[in-house]
Parts: structure tokens; sequence; C-alpha cells
């Protein structure tokens, strides 16, 4: 089982999603314990250039991972709109 940490930033981004994308997030938080790349589930990417990080789309909503595979973590790093997650 994987420990699921959030950064600082996306626990103050997630708290002013509407309502729906927060039952998502959480909801996706909640699976990653079990399986940190549910891509039969969700649209899940790993993004170029990085090790083991990854994007799950919800909607319009981008949730930026990491993945410690040894430590068994996975760090959630950003919870942001389209056009905020790439900047």
């Amino acid at each position: 089982m994987f420990q699921v940490i959030l950064s600082q930033k996306a626990r103050k981004s997630i708290k002013k999603l509407p309502k729906y994308y927060k039952r998502r997030i959480i909801e996706l938080l909640l699976i990653f314990r079990e399986n940190p790349v549910p891509a039969e589930y969700y649209d899940i990417k790993k993004l170029k250039g990085y090790l083991d990080a990854y994007r799950a789309r919800i909607g319009d909503v981008r949730v930026i991972y990491e993945i410690l595979w040894d430590e068994k973590k996975v760090n959630v790093l950003l919870i942001e709109p389209r056009e905020r997650a790439y900047l």
C-alpha cells in the first residue's frame, strides 16, 4: 500500500475547486493508495523529462504527482485547472 502525500500547494488548490471536482480527486487519491498509475480508470500520462512524474486528468483539472517506488509514496505536487497546471 502506498502513502499519499499532498504538497501545501495541492492542499490549497483542492479547497478552491467545486465540490464535483473535490469528490473525484479524493476518489483518485484513495485509488493511489492501491495503484499509483490507475490508467484503467483515469486518463494518466507520464510526464516527459521527469523520471517518475505523472499527470491525471479529471475534466479540466490536472493532478501532477510523482511516485517514489522504493519508499512506496505518492507525492501530489499540484492540483490545478489545465490552463495553470503547466506553467
